[in-house]
């Protein structure tokens, strides 16, 4: 029965990487490039903070994320962090391992060619967390897809770096640098 309510829980937002996919828009262009940000510390009010690295472009207004950050095109897409912050009922009793559980079995209804590259345990600021890599692809060509979940006080946090096929090596390590920074609060 928990089982069943985590999923109608988790599934009342969008999975995690389909969030990640930041197409550019087909709208007409801004008369100038958006502003990118000097190196920052960003903190939520949800009980986060990440450190990004000059570059990066805040996206404002971003759907079912609590922040996001682009990055310059690479082919027909951005390099894009996100993280998604979600609430699960206390009552619900969930653990890491259910989200888990439950994430890789949507994982191929959301990811097209899905193809995971490996999975890890990590600390998040002394949490356990779990560290995904997969590729497959995404609104525009071929993408892999960094994530780490962690789940602390009934709170799911996931921070997701989607880079796609022929980003240089050093703005790879930058949107990893992204992830390995979350701190919990």
């Amino acid at each position: 029965m928990n089982r069943v309510l985590l999923s109608l829980a988790l599934l009342a937002t969008p999975l995690f990487p389909a969030l990640a996919q930041t197409a550019p828009t087909t709208a007409a262009p801004a008369p100038t490039e958006p502003r990118t940000i000097e190196a920052i510390t960003a903190t939520s009010t949800k009980g986060y903070s990440i450190r990004v690295p000059s570059g990066w472009t805040p996206l404002k207004n971003a759907p079912n994320v609590d922040v996001a950050f682009i990055n310059k095109t690479v082919g027909a897409l951005r390099p894009t962090v996100t993280v998604v912050v979600q609430d699960i009922p206390a009552d619900l009793k969930a653990t890491l391992a259910d989200i888990r559980d439950l994430n890789e079995r949507k994982m191929p209804e959301v990811v097209t060619k899905l193809k995971f590259l490996g999975e890890k345990n990590v600390k998040v600021s002394g949490v356990p967390g779990i560290l995904w890599s997969y590729s497959g692809d995404g609104e525009g060509g071929a993408v892999r897809w960094t994530q780490v979940f962690t789940l602390k006080n009934n709170r799911l946090f996931t921070a997701t770096l989607m880079l796609p096929s022929g980003t240089p090596a050093d703005l790879a390590e930058q949107g990893r640098a992204i992830l390995t920074s979350m701190t919990l609060k």
